[in-house]
C-alpha cells in the first residue's frame, strides 16, 4: 500500500542509494558541536583538497543530532574520499524553515573558517528542501558560495510547493466529497500510514473514474492517487500549524489534465490564503532568481513531489532577473524524489567544480554520461559498494567455478531473522551488483524497503547464460557459444539455492533481477513450469532471440503456470527491437489470466535500453519490497 510514502517523506542524507565501504587511507578529523541550539559536525579528510562543501539538509521533524563517529557509507564518504571537506547543520528549528536553515548553516561556515582557515573554495549542496535552501544562499548579497548544488530541491519555493498540495487536495475533495474532511486547516494531521492512505484508497475503490481523473491531474499511476493526497495532506498540515494560519488556496488556481477541465474548474471549491500565513512562506521562501554564482539544479523526469512546473518557474525567475549565465537545470530518468544514484550525484558535483573552477558551464537538459572520475564512482568499484562477501562455488552442472557475491542487510549479525533472497544475473562487482545493492541498503537504512539478502552471480560466459538455443543464424553470431540457459537454471536451482541456503538465513521467499539478456533469462525462468522465483524482474528483456520463440510460446507456457503465488514485472525502454515485444507479451498475459499469477507493465518510452536498470530498478525494488508498517527507518527525514 505505502509504495511512495516513505519514498517522499523519510529521505535520509545519504545523497545517493550508495554505501561504501570503509577503505579511505586514512580517518578524516571530526569536530562536532552545537551553537544556540543547532548540533553540527564538520569531517575534513586527511587528503583534504581545499574545499568545502556545506550541506544544506532536506527537512526533518526534529532537530538533528550528529555523533563523532567516522561515516562508513553513502555519498559523503565518496566526497571525503575525493578531498573535499564537509560541514553540515542541523539546524535549531526542525521542520520547514529556510531563514533559520540558512542562518544556522551561515554560521558554521564562518565557525569553520575561524577554526580551520578559510577554505579555497565554499560550494553549498542540497537536497530537497535544502534545495531550496541553496538557492536562497546563492541569492544573498555579496553571497560567500562560489557556487551551488540542488537535488531535487524545491525550487519553486515554499509557497509553489504548499500551493500545489492545496490545490490537489481540493480536487480530490471534489471528485469525492467529504472524505478527506476539512482542509482549510486540515482536519486530519496524522502522518500517512497504512490505515490512512487504507481508507483513501477504499474510497478511491468504488470511483476508478474519479481515480483516472486525479492521476491525469497529478501526474501519477492511478494506484499511486492515494498515497500522494495523504503525503499532501499531511505536508499542508505542517504548514499551517508553522504558518499560524492557511498560507495557501487555489482561488486563482487553474485545474489542467483531469480529462474535463471545465467541469473541475466550474465546481472545485475556493479557498483563499490568509494573507499573515502567507508572510511566512514568503519568507521560506519565495526565490528571486538574482543568483550571485553558479547553480546546478539535477531533477528526476517525473518527480512526484517537486513538479516540472514548480522547477520550471525558477528558471523563468532566473531569466527575469537577468542572472541566466548562472542558472543550469539537468534532468535524469526517474520517477521518485531524489531517485539519483551515486554517480548521477558525483557528475554533478564535477560539472559544479568544472563550472567554478575552469569556467565550463555544464549543458542543459539530460546529464551527459558520467566520465573520469564521475564514471569511476558510478561504475562497479569497491568505494561505492555496500559491506559484502564473496565466495566461490565449484559447479558439477557448469563444469566450471563460480564467483558469488552477497549482500546482507543491516541488522542481519543482531537478528535471528530469516530473509528474502535477490538473485541477480550480470552480479558481479564490475557490473550492476553496485549499484543495486547500493539502492537496496539505502531504501533499508531509510526505513522505504523491506530487509532482503542479494545473491549477485559474476558472468563467465554470459551470453551463453543468459540465452536458450537459437535457429537464427543471426542471433548465433553474438558469442562463441549460446544457448545454456537450460545448464544455467540448474545450476541456480540445484547448487547456488542448497549453498545460499546452507550459508545464510533464507525465509524460502525468492526473486530475480536482470536487464536485457539477462531480462530474456528472468522471463524464460518465470514463465517456464519450474517456479524458481515468487518475483521476477525484466528490464528492457531481449525478447527478440530466436525470432521471439519466447513470446510465441507465452500463452502455452502460462496454462502451465504453477497455482501458487508469483508476480512479474516488466518494462521496456525506447528501442524498436524490444518495445513492441514486451507489449505483445502484456497482451498474452492480459489474455490467460493465469491464476496465481500477477503481473505489470511499464513501457517507458523516454528511457535508452543503457539506462533502464538504474532509473527504474530503485522505485520498482522498493515497492515489491516495501517497508513493513511500524518499522521505523535510520534516521527520518522529510523533504
Amino acid at each position: 500500500m505505502l509504495k511512495r510514502v516513505s519514498a517522499l517523506l523519510l529521505l535520509i542524507f545519504c545523497w545517493t542509494a550508495a554505501a561504501a565501504a570503509d577503505n579511505a587511507a586514512a580517518a578524516p578529523r571530526i569536530l562536532v558541536g552545537e551553537h544556540e541550539g543547532a548540533a553540527w559536525r564538520i569531517d575534513v579528510p586527511a587528503n583534504w583538497n581545499g574545499a568545502l562543501i556545506v550541506s544544506f539538509r532536506g527537512n526533518t521533524p526534529e532537530p538533528v543530532r550528529f555523533d563523532d563517529q567516522p561515516y562508513t557509507g553513502g555519498g559523503r564518504v565518496v566526497m571525503l574520499q575525493r578531498g573535499f571537506a564537509l560541514a553540515q547543520s542541523g539546524y535549531a528549528r526542525p521542520d520547514w524553515n529556510i531563514e533559520d536553515a540558512y542562518r544556522d548553516s551561515e554560521w558554521l561556515r564562518k565557525h569553520f573558517g575561524k577554526i580551520l582557515g578559510k577554505p579555497r573554495r565554499t560550494y553549498a549542496i542540497g537536497q530537497s528542501m535544502g534545495g531550496l535552501g541553496v538557492a536562497y544562499a546563492l541569492e544573498q548579497p555579496g553571497t560567500a558560495y562560489d557556487g551551488g548544488l540542488s537535488l531535487a530541491g524545491t525550487l519553486g519555493g515554499g509557497d509553489a510547493l504548499f500551493e500545489q498540495a492545496f490545490a490537489n487536495l481540493a480536487a480530490f475533495d471534489y471528485y469525492l466529497p467529504g472524505v478527506i474532511g476539512d482542509i482549510a486547516p486540515v482536519a486530519d494531521t496524522r502522518m500517512p500510514d497504512a490505515d490512512s492512505v487504507g481508507k483513501l484508497e477504499a474510497a478511491l475503490a468504488g470511483k476508478p473514474a474519479a481515480r483516472a481523473a486525479l492521476a491525469a491531474l497529478l501526474g501519477i499511476r492511478p494506484e499511486a492517487v492515494a498515497e500522494q493526497i495523504a503525503v499532501n495532506r499531511f505536508m499542508l498540515a505542517r504548514a499551517q500549524k508553522l504558518a499560524g494560519g492557511n498560507p495557501v488556496g487555489n482561488a486563482h488556481w487553474l485545474y489542467s489534465g483531469s480529462g474535463d477541465d471545465a467541469a473541475l474548474n466550474a465546481g472545485v471549491r475556493r479557498y483563499a490564503a490568509d494573507a499573515k500565513a502567507y508572510d511566512f512562506l514568503r519568507r521560506n521562501y519565495a526565490p528571486s532568481g538574482k543568483l550571485g554564482k553558479p547553480f546546478l539544479a539535477l531533477q528526476t523526469v517525473h518527480d512526484p513531489l517537486v513538479s516540472a512546473a514548480a522547477t520550471n518557474s525558477y528558471a523563468a525567475a532566473v531569466r527575469r532577473a537577468g542572472r541566466e549565465p548562472n542558472f543550469v537545470q539537468q534532468y535524469v530518468p526517474g520517477e521518485e524524489h531524489l531517485g539519483f544514484d551515486i554517480g548521477q550525484i558525483v557528475a554533478a558535483i564535477d560539472s559544479l567544480v568544472a563550472w567554478v573552477e575552469l569556467g565550463r558551464r555544464p549543458v542543459s537538459g539530460m546529464q551527459p554520461a558520467p566520465a573520469g572520475a564521475a564514471a569511476a564512482a558510478s561504475a562497479p568499484a569497491s568505494a561505492a559498494v555496500p559491506p559484502h562477501q564473496q565466495f566461490e562455488l565449484d559447479s558439477a552442472e557448469l563444469k566450471e567455478k563460480r564467483r558469488l557475491t552477497v549482500y546482507l542487510p543491516p541488522d542481519y549479525a543482531a537478528t535471528q531473522t530469516r530473509y528474502p533472497v535477490l538473485y541477480m544475473p550480470d552480479g558481479g562487482l564490475q557490473e550492476d551488483f553496485p549499484h543495486v545493492a547500493a539502492t537496496v541498503d539505502a531504501a533499508i537504512r531509510a526505513g522505504q524497503m523491506r530487509p532482503l539478502i542479494i545473491v549477485g552471480i559474476e558472468n563467465t560466459e554470459r551470453r551463453r547464460d543468459m540465452t536458450g538455443p537459437t535457429e537464427v543464424a543471426e542471433d548465433r553470431k553474438i558469442a562463441p557459444r549460446v544457448g545454456g540457459s537450460a545448464a544455467f537454471r540448474r545450476f541456480i536451482r540445484m547448487e547456488l539455492f542448497k549453498e545460499v541456503d546452507a550459508r545464510y538465513r533464507s525465509s524460502g521467499e525468492r526473486a530475480i533481477i536482470g536487464e536485457s539478456l539477462a531480462g530474456l533469462f528472468v522471463l524464460e525462468s518465470c514463465l517456464g513450469p519450474e517456479a524458481l522465483f515468487s518475483t521476477c524482474i525484466a528490464l528492457s528483456p531481449s525478447l527478440w532471440w530466436n525470432n521471439q520463440a519466447l513470446l510465441r510460446a507465452a500463452p502455452e507456457l502460462l496454462k502451465a503456470q504453477p497455482r501458487q503465488p508469483a508476480r512479474i514485472v516488466f518494462a521496456s525502454a525506447d528501442e524498436d527491437n524490444i518495445a513492441p515485444f514486451t507489449a505483445q507479451l502484456a497482451e498474452a498475459l492480459r489474455a490467460a489470466s493465469a491464476p496465481g499469477l500477477s503481473w505489470h507493465y511499464e513501457p517507458h518510452a523516454e528511457l535508452r535500453h543503457d539506462t533502464i536498470y538504474r532509473a527504474l530498478a530503485p522505485g520498482l525494488l522498493r515497492r515489491l519490497f516495501p517497508a513493513v508498517t511500524g518499522a521505523p527507518p535510520a534516521a527520518p527525514v522529510r523533504p
